[in-house]
């Protein structure tokens, strides 16, 4: 399967570019039997993340501009995303609220709740 199936069938789709995230999010994915796809640009990222359902995961230490999320992807995508960032970043995680997303929390936590923050967004109960 090429990477652009992959996207299309994709629920969790990752805008960052470190590979540590890269693993743990494809693993807790794969574990909740969630369709994964991890994106680099801001273009593939807003075609693949207004599919309906898809819960955008968006890596904040990766200089993405939220506010270009957010003029191009539609409310419904925005309530259910996820933005996470160091702690420090705290211009970031304003702006990523300021813009919608739907949940704006440290990586700590992103990377410690990853499971059950996944469930919860994708509607389902805890497995």
């Amino acid at each position: 399967m090429d990477s652009a199936d992959e996207c299309e069938r994709a629920v969790v789709v990752l805008y960052s570019t470190d590979l540590m995230l890269l693993s743990s999010v494809s693993g807790a994915a794969e574990q909740l039997g969630l369709g994964f796809c991890n994106l680099r640009s801001l273009s593939e990222t807003v075609g693949v993340a207004d599919q309906a359902g898809v819960i955008l995961c968006v890596d904040l230490a990766s200089n993405v501009d939220v506010w270009q999320i957010s003029a191009n992807c539609g409310a419904d995508v925005l309530r259910r995303a996820i933005a996470f960032g160091p702690h420090v970043h705290v211009q970031r995680l304003e702006a990523a609220r300021a813009v919608g997303f739907g949940l704006v929390v440290s990586r700590g936590q992103f990377v410690m709740q990853l499971r059950q923050l996944l469930l919860e967004r994708a509607g389902k109960d805890s497995e």
